[in-house]
């Protein structure tokens, strides 16, 4: 008897277990929306700015004119230094985050959302991230246009979720074919290509068919043709999941039964449940077949550790205090990099103390620089000053507080960024500041750390910054220094004597940028500013739209090699729009979003300007016009 005709009865045996495990654990069903609520709701989500998919029908009538331009990113993304992590140089472990957030598409994401009343989620070390998956229980799942914008400027590669779960209807209809070619794999790739993102997870958590060995070589075809429509510079990670048995059965590593599509795909996104021993078979198995160990991403959930649920408790690594965000990493570090039988360095995920990021030149620690971050239209950092209490002070009052004492006028720094740029004479640091302080004590700027190569030396050098700068309409150039090797640090500084125990703000950063030296360009324009409605089956809103003129090379100025450039906007980063004169909003397309709120204390004629923000630090004003106010509401 032929080897073949024998039944399969591992998998006889996993489906029965599930079926038994749906009986004895029956699930209340709670009704969902109607295919009619979850197509109004995705037209309102998409006026935010949001695309995803819940069937196969939506995603099949999708065509690239459907795109609506607020929906799409803008920053290309942008390159780093390969192999380097700040202080880290030589190759390093990579880090890949997957976000699960609350469902996804909340408000706060998308475009102008409301004021927070706390701070929910948002990445501090993407120095340190490679890829970010925007994970949603959606079919199709596209990352909203700010998290790319963000990502990309950070040279972090965004990839999107394509999710097949247990309730997913007609399966099968990824698979369909039309001329010989995949009708989904050629939609995802249009899709990328449309809203400007980097790739997809492809995440099935369903059972195949029964035929499911024709049905695993059509899905590494499929996967074959997906990477090939997207092009080299795209990526497809496949979720252990589906094996190559049709079957949903977590591996929780590289094995040969999820090898075949990892392989094929651009790597492995592992389930959580992996131990150190599933990690260094791992590692055996991609070195025997070739597969850089790289391409596989061990999964820790910081979320979830279950062991209150039905069936086998879901044990996450590291078995010991996994799960929730103390999740307990670091203490294991040591052993993952053993397992890993690498030196590779891994990122450290842990916030700086503060003392770390606050260095006071003599005398005790008493007084602090900090920021704060001013998300409101026009989004900025606002430098503060404070009397934090003095140490030198040993009397304390009834309730245990230090007593402030006067000191001589002392030198604080506040570290902003490390860096590890050249410093030949082709680069300058362009800053958007307003000081705003209110005390001729006190003395504040921009200061500049460079390595001298021949010494290996630290050398500060500071550029005070005078008051009554324009905030937001006037750039500080600051030239980086020839005489030393590299540009290292860019911080703030400040010198003077501060009595008060109460704040004191000294500037207002709308944008640094560290670029090739150029001039004030006078190359573009910002042209044709109007009004206009879009709509939507029953959704309707006013935006304010405009153009751009000019080129790469232009009047000879030459666009430098390197800066960025978008294809949607070009030589510009953002804009800002002014109403009667103040900013209410930036966009990152050529059109923006009009609320009632934004003329309700306006006259019925209003004044419109729209500054363009140049990737390269600079501005470019348009021509203000005058609108009516019944043109930029709804009516």
């Amino acid at each position: 008897m032929n080897a073949s005709t024998f039944p399969d009865w591992k998998r006889i045996g996993r489906r029965i277990g599930k079926k038994l495990r749906d009986v004895l654990d029956p699930r209340p069903g709670v009704p969902g929306p109607s295919a009619e609520e979850r197509e109004a709701q995705r037209i309102r989500d998409g006026f935010k700015g949001f695309v995803y998919f819940d069937s196969f029908d939506e995603v099949e009538a999708w065509k690239p004119t459907d795109v609506d331009p607020i929906q799409q990113a803008n920053c290309p993304l942008l390159s780093r230094a390969a192999g380097e992590v700040h202080d880290c140089v030589g190759p390093k472990t990579k880090l890949l985050l997957c976000h699960d957030y609350g469902g996804g598409y909340h408000d706060y994401e998308g475009l102008r959302p409301a004021p927070l009343d706390g701070e929910l989620y948002n990445c501090k070390y993407l120095q340190f991230v490679d890829t970010f998956i925007y994970f949603s229980h959606k079919l199709i799942c596209v990352p909203s246009p700010s998290w790319i914008n963000v990502l990309h400027r950070n040279g972090v590669k965004v990839l999107g979720t394509c999710l097949i779960e247990p309730q997913t209807p007609n399966m099968e209809r990824l698979l369909v074919k039309e001329s010989g070619r995949f009708t989904i794999a050629n939609t995802l790739a249009e899709i990328a290509n449309a809203y400007d993102f980097d790739g997809w997870l492809l995440n099935i958590e369903q059972d195949t068919p029964n035929t499911h060995q024709d049905w695993t070589h059509q899905l590494i075809d499929f996967l074959r043709e997906l990477r090939e429509q997207m092009g080299e510079y795209k990526e497809v990670l496949w979720y252990d999941a589906l094996t190559t048995d049709g079957d949903v059965y977590y591996q929780n590593g590289l094995t040969e039964s999820n090898l075949p599509f990892a392989e094929v795909a651009n790597g492995l996104f592992t389930n959580y449940k992996w131990t150190e021993r599933s990690l260094a078979k791992s590692s055996f198995l991609a070195t025997r077949t070739g597969m850089p160990t790289s391409d596989v991403f061990f999964g820790i959930d910081l979320w979830a550790q279950n062991t209150n649920m039905p069936g086998p408790p879901r044990v996450t690594y590291p078995p010991k205090g996994g799960g929730g965000t103390n999740t307990g990493l670091e203490p294991h570090r040591g052993q993952l990099r053993s397992t890993l039988s690498s030196q590779d360095p891994l990122p450290n995920l842990w916030p700086l103390s503060a003392k770390e990021w606050e260095e006071i030149d003599e005398g005790p620690i008493t007084r602090v620089l900090f920021g704060e971050l001013n998300p409101g239209p026009s989004p900025s950092l606002k430098i503060w000053t404070k009397l934090a209490g003095c140490y030198e002070a040993e009397e304390k009052s009834p309730d245990h507080s230090v007593s402030p004492t006067a000191q001589a006028p002392f030198t604080a720094r506040l570290r902003l960024y490390k860096l590890k740029m050249p410093a030949d004479g082709s680069l300058e640091a362009a800053i958007d500041v307003e000081i705003k302080r209110d005390s001729d004590d006190i003395i504040c700027g921009i200061s500049l750390t460079y390595l001298d190569i021949t010494s290996q030396q630290t050398v500060e050098v500071r550029h005070t910054l005078s008051r009554h700068r324009q905030f937001a309409k006037a750039v500080t150039r600051i030239p980086v220094q020839n005489s030393y090797g590299l540009l290292v640090e860019l911080g703030i500084f400040m010198t003077g004597d501060v009595k008060m125990s109460t704040s004191l703000l000294l500037m207002e950063i709308a944008r640094i940028v560290i670029k090739p030296k150029l001039p004030l360009t006078t190359a573009y324009q910002i042209q044709d500013i109007h009004t206009m409605e879009r709509s939507r089956h029953s959704e309707t809103q006013k935006r304010i739209v405009w153009s751009w003129v000019g080129d790469a090379q232009q009047d000879g100025e030459i666009w430098p090699e390197g800066m960025p450039w978008s294809r949607t906007t070009g030589p510009f980063s953002s804009f800002t729009i002014y109403l009667a004169g103040k900013a209410i909003g930036q966009a990152h397309c050529l059109e923006f979003l009009m609320k009632d709120k934004d003329v309700e204390t306006l006259g019925d004629k209003i004044t419109v300007e729209v500054v363009g923000n140049l990737f390269g630090g600079g501005h470019v004003n348009s021509p203000s016009i005058t609108a009516l106010r019944k043109d930029l509401i709804l009516i």
